[in-house]
């Protein structure tokens, strides 16, 4: 017989046994004999069930940070352009 632990509504482990051992009341096991695409990881539907694949998260792409030169370049810039407006505002 084949068998899968469930936690936190997951097949956590996937195991094989001759027959269900007895585990402590919390320890939730659900017999998965022949059903053969079942893997760890897998979402449980306890009101079906039913397991399905997990759908994988995708991170949002990072937006690269700017180096230390070219934090240096536009604060250099900026202060060029402030030198700049307060040589025109004097005039």
């Amino acid at each position: 017989m084949k068998f899968a632990q469930i936690l936190y509504n997951k097949a956590h482990w996937i195991f094989e046994a001759e027959e269900k051992p007895e585990f402590a009341p919390n320890i939730v096991l659900f017999d998965i004999t022949g059903r053969n695409d079942i893997q760890e990881g897998w979402d449980y539907n306890s009101e079906t069930g039913e397991f399905t694949a997990p759908i994988p998260i995708v991170p949002k792409p990072v937006e690269p940070q700017p180096t230390i030169e070219e934090k240096i370049l536009a604060e250099n810039q900026y202060q060029t352009m402030l030198l700049e407006l307060n040589t025109l505002g004097g005039v």
